[in-house]
């Protein structure tokens, strides 16, 4: 398989992934909208993704989400399998990162200090 054609895969269920949240939460009392899929790594075999997500909030809701997203993988996977045609749907496998996290502490810093330049 060529590495295009994985790239766009990973794309292509890491869309399939983020809309599925919101149909999957539904109803539950976890917010979804805490939850962004950073990033998907589908192995070449296609049987297993790594899926990188970024939670904001405190940690105990960072765990309780990580929990959630486990505890659903198995129909997470099933929204998968009806929305992208592959011959074998990826085993998901979360991990938490803290890219955002930390993007929106250096966008903070950065502006505090356009506002110090200003003064």
């Amino acid at each position: 398989m060529t590495v295009d054609r994985i790239k766009r895969l990973n794309e292509l269920v890491r869309r399939e992934l983020s809309s599925s949240l919101l149909h999957v939460g539904h109803g539950d009392e976890i917010e979804v909208s805490r939850i962004s899929i950073v990033e998907v790594d589908i192995s070449r075999d296609l049987r297993s993704a790594g899926v990188l997500v970024s939670i904001m909030g405190s940690a105990e809701q960072a765990d309780e989400i990580m929990k959630w997203l486990r505890s659903n993988r198995v129909e997470l996977q099933s929204r998968i399998a009806k929305g992208v045609s592959l011959k074998y749907t990826p085993r998901l496998v979360f991990k938490q990162t803290q890219s955002i996290a930390r993007g929106d502490r250096v966008l903070g810093i950065l502006s505090e200090l356009d506002i110090d330049e200003e003064n």
